[in-house]
């Protein structure tokens, strides 16, 4: 039974930081004036370089 539930565990854990990071990079990309969800579905494919990638991009709200 505890060789089921590690890896289940595990799992679940990869799922909710990939979740957190496409959250956390449509959040920025809306605050700075960028697609939010062109900015996610880059993000499903490689969610933690988007991240990076959209914090270094310019504001185009114009609130800078």
């Amino acid at each position: 039974m505890v060789a089921v539930v590690f890896p289940a565990l595990w799992w679940f854990l990869i799922f909710a930081m990939w979740v957190l990071f496409l959250w956390l990079t449509m959040g920025i990309a809306a605050s700075k004036g960028h697609t939010p969800w062109l900015w996610g579905l880059l993000a499903c494919f490689i969610p933690f370089i988007t991240v990076i990638i959209v914090l270094l991009l310019p504001d185009k709200s114009g609130t800078a």
